[in-house]
Parts: structure tokens; sequence; C-alpha cells
């Protein structure tokens, strides 16, 4: 016997072992299912295990929420890419950490500068007196009650943001009176 008729002769021993295991198990199988309805209770309990599933699936919305997570994902898939390499990669810590180092001083400075923005102050030319207020309001001195700001062409204005434009505000001049 050579070789090749060798390996032959185990391959075909080999493969009627598994052939007869096969065969016994499925028969083995058939005679447990007989005696004890196996096959009967796992559909039984395949059967119960759909209808909690969609209970739970009615009741949590799962499908629904499902569907719209990949609906959202397929239409944002570029920003979420975009967010998984920046985490991943270091930058948000990195960028974190720096924030918690410079937002506490930078952020007073930020908000001062732009609440400065919003904010008027100076001294009414009748008495001196210092005054301080909103942009978008009228200002009145609280030492002699004259009007020492008034909005007027700018975007809080009254009137829509627009100036009026009557003859009679082209003439007015602006004078300041000194005693001596």
């Amino acid at each position: 016997m050579t070789s090749g008729e060798a390996w032959r002769d185990a391959w075909r021993t080999a493969n009627n072992g598994f052939e007869q295991l096969v065969f016994e198990a499925k028969k083995t199988a058939e005679r447990i299912d007989r005696q004890y309805s196996v096959s009967r209770r796992l559909n039984s309990a395949a059967r119960t295990a759909a209808v909690r599933a969609r209970e739970l699936d009615r009741e949590f919305a799962i499908s629904v929420r499902w569907r719209s997570f990949r609906m959202d994902f397929s239409r944002n898939w570029p920003r979420t890419i975009f967010f998984l390499w920046f985490a991943l990669s270091g930058w948000l810590f990195r960028i974190l950490i720096l924030a918690t180092w410079v937002l506490p001083i930078a952020a007073p400075l930020l908000i001062g500068t732009v609440a400065n923005n919003f904010v008027i102050k100076g001294a009414c030319p009748a008495c001196k007196r210092e005054f301080i207020g909103s942009k978008s309001q009228i200002i009145r001195c609280a030492g002699c009650g004259n009007i020492v700001w008034q909005p007027e062409g700018d975007f809080f204005s009254r009137n829509g943001g627009g100036k009026k434009s009557t003859k009679s505000d082209d003439d007015i001049i602006d004078v300041d009176f000194e005693e001596k």
C-alpha cells in the first residue's frame, strides 16, 4: 500500500465515522424530542419571547428610536466621524484642559467687553454729574433731570432703527456754555 492510498483510506474511514456520528446524534435528538417534547417547548418559548419583544418595542418605541437614530446618523455621519476622530485623537481633551485654565481668566474679560457695548456712561453737560445707563433707553440726569442720552438711529431706537429725517433736525447746533 502506498502513502497516497493510506491517506485516502484514512480519509474514507474518518468520513464514515463522522457520518455515523451525525446519524447517531440525529437519531438521539429525535428520540429526546419525542420523549421530552423539546421542539414544542422551544417553539412555545420562541413565540413567548417574540410576543414579549413586541410588547417591549411598543412600550419603549425601540424600533422607532432605532430608525430615527439610523436616519440621524446617515445624515450626520461626517460630523459624527469628525467628532469621533476629534475625541479619540486627544484634541478634545487638550482643548478642555486648556479651557479649564484659560476660561476663568478670559470669560470675565469677554463678558465685560460685551456688556460695555450695551452701556453708556458720561457726565451731564449741565450739572457735570456722572450718569450710567443702557444705550437702548432714554437716560435722565439724576441731578438736574435733563435728558442726557436718547437712542436714535441705532439698532435699539423705537422707530425701527431708522433716523427721522426732518428739516428741523438738520438745523440743530449743540452748544456748550461756559460761565465766567
